[in-house]
């Protein structure tokens, strides 16, 4: 992912910038238990940009492919990389003391596989969940946390971007054993930006979902079903700060 840390700080100046012009617009719901960020459904379709409502699309490099899609009779987005790097994002108000912890569903189908995060020259990955943090001044000062699956970086690794001390990875998923099936999971995001940061986080600004192979020249696709961010955990578990907590389909079922 060549150039990641101007890639994602000029992002996260764009979701602080419609935050301050469009403070109405942005994603708000403190008062509720649950703050759902995906609305992937065919109903809220762009037409002709292939992207969800509210959801803005950002192309790095290459040719976007971005699309809803029906599975199962759910609705998905679809993200295919044919040596490019594309993300949409949304903006999102939020407070983690009120919401920390964060839920996703994906399915990887196709691994960069000479992807690395650990490498400049090789960081590209089939999916990612980026979380940002608008800071003042936002160009300098902006942290983000993304949420990965890579090919190669051991899953529970953390990793500070070699280009910009405020990007951080967490891997959630590495390699292809868990592909081509859908996976549930969550993260305590306010005790992992605790653990990255050293301090209390700013309110989130946006969420971003990414995938990227235009470093090792591949290919690479992937979805996204759920996303939503919750006052208590949704397994009904007391996982110590940081761990990951994954589930099995059948124990927690998601609205479609």
């Amino acid at each position: 992912m060549t150039m990641l840390c101007a890639r994602f700080t000029l992002a996260a100046v764009w979701i602080s910038l419609l935050a301050f012009l469009h403070p109405a617009s942005a994603l708000d719901q403190s008062q509720n238990p649950t703050v759902r960020i995906s609305n992937f459904h065919f109903e809220n379709h762009q037409n002709g940009q292939g992207l969800p409502k509210d959801w803005t699309l950002k192309v790095w490099q290459g040719t976007p492919d971005v699309k809803i899609v029906r599975e199962d009779g759910e609705s998905i987005l679809r993200l295919r990389s044919d040596k490019a790097a594309v993300s949409v994002y949304r903006e999102v108000k939020l407070d983690l003391k009120r919401h920390p912890m964060l839920l996703w569903k994906w399915k990887v189908t196709k691994l960069p596989e000479k992807g690395d995060a650990r490498e400049s020259n090789r960081d590209d990955q089939a999916a990612g969940l980026y979380v940002f943090f608008p800071r003042f001044p936002t160009f300098v000062n902006s942290q983000l946390i993304g949420y990965i699956w890579d090919s190669n970086v051991p899953e529970g690794t953390v990793i500070q971007s070699k280009k910009n001390p405020l990007v951080h990875y967490i891997v959630v998923r590495s390699g292809g054993d868990d592909m081509n099936k859908w996976l549930i999971e969550e993260r305590n995001v306010l005790e992992d930006y605790r653990r990255v940061f050293g301090q209390d986080p700013p309110d989130v600004g946006g969420v971003s979902v990414m995938i990227d192979s235009d470093d090792t020249r591949a290919e690479a696709e992937s979805y996204f079903a759920h996303i939503e961010f919750n006052k208590t955990s949704a397994s009904h578990l007391q996982p110590s700060p940081n761990r990951f907590v994954k589930f099995q389909q059948p124990e927690l079922t998601l609205p479609k």
